[in-house]
């Protein structure tokens, strides 16, 4: 059976059912997803709602979504959150982060000055690389700007776009740590 996305408005008609007051008409599913999430979290908890969201999203009608949210909220349930839904400017951090990417949350922690984990090349691909990588890692934890930035990588291939990624993160960290003293 394929699922076929659900639309901006389908899902404002979800979040409707979590909400007392109107919803405005969600622009993009995107925006109508993230509203959805955070009027979710607030009603069942971060946790629950973290699970029970990619189950309801992923239904293969608005109808089967509709009866899915309603088992969410019937079933298991036994607790209420007790607490107003927040805005989207009163949302806490680590709520915030759930809704971001990984390689987005990767990026705000190089920006705090914290330098990245470096990527694994243990596996036979990358072993004529590690050498390299090497030296990247040991510029990095020097915090040597110059010699970071001056190492050239041809990114051509998983490994080279690695050690380019973890290279650029670096030096977006040691910059970030400079900015602050």
């Amino acid at each position: 059976m394929k699922t076929k996305a659900l639309t901006a408005a389908q899902i404002d008609t979800l979040a409707q059912h979590l909400s007392e007051t109107p919803i405005e008409p969600a622009t993009s599913a995107k925006k109508a997803g993230d509203t959805f999430a955070r009027l979710l979290a607030a009603r069942i908890g971060a946790e629950r709602a973290a699970l029970s969201f990619t189950s309801i999203m992923t239904a293969a009608t608005a109808d089967q979504a509709e009866a899915r949210l309603t088992l969410v909220l019937d079933y298991g349930n036994t607790e209420t959150a007790g607490e107003a839904i927040p805005t989207v400017d009163e949302m806490p951090k680590a709520a915030a982060a759930a809704i971001i990417g990984k390689r987005q949350a990767i990026l705000d922690q190089a920006q705090t000055g914290a330098l990245p984990q470096e990527p694994d090349f243990s596996k036979p691909t990358h072993a004529r690389f590690r050498a390299k990588l090497a030296q990247i890692v040991a510029l990095a934890e020097a915090g040597d700007i110059a010699a970071l930035q001056a190492f050239e990588i041809n990114p051509v291939s998983s490994s080279p776009k690695a050690r380019a990624r973890y290279r650029d993160l670096a030096l977006i960290a040691i910059l970030a740590r400079q900015k602050k003293r």
